[in-house]
């Protein structure tokens, strides 16, 4: 993002326009914000240039709602302030099981991530992943992971190939020790991957649609 402006958004938030539009006079966000009609104006055209807001102009005058791009930036202020003030060890994340596409296999297989994985996780992974699509209620935990620091997996080229860097997560389900993997740069999504030494679908006679609780430590 151009510049801070979640203070900006975090006051429109209050003013009502976090999940729905709402009206906003440039004056009455400049009023909440402790300047001038002019700045508060400007503040919003930015905001509305960067996709943060989407504003709607009518008779009446305009009308706001956080974008879900300005969602996503106050939600990680959140988190980071939770982090920051709510240290927490250990996060409990509950998930439902589905079968991938195999291409976990294809990344975990390759001999720079497994002499990697080898060396900072202690353990040589079983290639492939154990899929698990989080519950909508344990999101803000998963998205937690994102801004936290993990064991860094270097990325590296192969073949004409990039392979990004990748952060795990020590942790454990059902008893078994394993890692939660997520690349850094990644996009919104609810999938979390995990890996272990052993074939965790066998090993725990899981299947598809089971739910499980992965419990990762962010210590």
């Amino acid at each position: 993002m151009k510049g801070d402006h979640t203070g900006t958004l975090k006051q429109l938030a209050i003013m009502g326009a976090l999940n729905s539009f709402a009206d906003i006079t440039s004056a009455r966000l400049g009023e909440s914000l402790g300047i001038s009609q002019q700045a508060a104006s400007k503040e919003i055209l930015k905001l509305a240039e960067q996709k943060l807001v989407d504003r709607q102009i009518g008779q009446r005058g305009q009308r706001i709602m956080i974008s879900r791009s300005g969602q996503e930036l106050l939600k990680r202020e959140y988190l980071e302030y939770k982090l920051l003030f709510e240290p927490t060890r250990n996060l409990q994340i509950h998930g439902a099981l589905f079968s991938g596409l195999g291409e976990g296999r294809y990344y975990i297989s390759q001999p720079r991530y497994k002499q990697q994985f080898a060396k900072k996780l202690m353990f040589t992974p079983y290639e492939g992943t154990l899929n698990v699509r989080v519950a909508p209620a344990d999101m803000p935990l998963f998205e937690t992971l994102t801004f936290s620091e993990g064991i860094r997996i270097d990325g590296f080229v192969s073949k004409g190939r990039t392979f990004g860097d990748v952060k795990c997560f020590l942790a454990m389900i059902q008893g078994l020790e394993c890692s939660v993997i997520i690349p850094v740069r990644t996009h919104y999504t609810d999938v979390m991957e995990v890996i272990a030494s052993r074939h965790l679908r066998t090993q725990l006679s899981l299947k598809d649609g089971d739910m499980v609780e992965v419990s990762v430590s962010i210590a």
